[in-house]
């Protein structure tokens, strides 16, 4: 099971390359890299205090997808957050300002549509265009959020919970010192490539 469910991510990471290359990418940018759509909850502790599920502080764009309907999480402890198939993406913020809540905003409201993609210039939420209910463009993607890519501190490949085999993620590390983490079970590649190719 585990070799096929690694066969059809490596595919998804080839065509997200791919069509972020054709369509998305400024000139002589580079791609460090493409997260795929997650599709499930954002656990997060703002403030100190846990949200599971957690909600959108703000509608950050307008959407043609409807809210996920995912499974209730199981409220599992919170190291284990990857042991529950219905959460995707954890988070650690101070406030509903930080910029990890500020795409947890993104993540959780999208209903998976939203994919958080890094470049040699930007960090991006990006969402293909057919899911934006007023887009600005015709191209194939929007671009709903970007900053300087400087604002990623630090990327990491980890691998949370006590599940075996374990579930990795990939983890940003924010200038302002907030951490988003996104299940990824290629997570230890994508990171190794992220990191060269800066």
């Amino acid at each position: 099971m585990r070799a096929a469910e690694l066969k059809q991510a490596g595919e998804v990471d080839e065509i997200i390359e791919r069509d972020y290359a054709k369509v998305w990418l400024r000139r002589k940018e580079k791609l460090l890299l493409g997260c795929p759509p997650a599709h499930g909850h954002v656990v997060a502790w703002v403030g100190g205090t846990l949200h599971l599920p957690y909600a959108p502080a703000r509608e950050p764009v307008k959407v043609t997808t409807a809210p996920g309907r995912w499974p209730t999480p199981a409220g599992l402890p919170d190291e284990d957050w990857t042991d529950d198939p219905s959460l995707a993406y954890r988070v650690e913020a101070s406030t509903t300002a930080d910029l990890a809540a500020r795409i947890a905003d993104h993540l959780a409201f999208s209903a998976g549509a939203a994919r958080l993609t890094w470049t040699d210039r930007r960090l991006a939420l990006v969402y293909p265009t057919k899911f934006v209910a007023e887009p600005d463009t015709k191209d194939f993607f929007v671009t709903a959020e970007e900053l300087p890519a400087d604002v990623v501190a630090r990327l990491d490949a980890v691998t949370p919970g006590r599940s075996f085999p374990p579930e990795p993620g990939i983890r940003f590390t924010f200038a302002d010192g907030s951490m988003l983490t996104q299940r990824d079970l290629l997570a230890p590649m994508k990171v190794r490539r992220a990191l060269s190719r800066r």
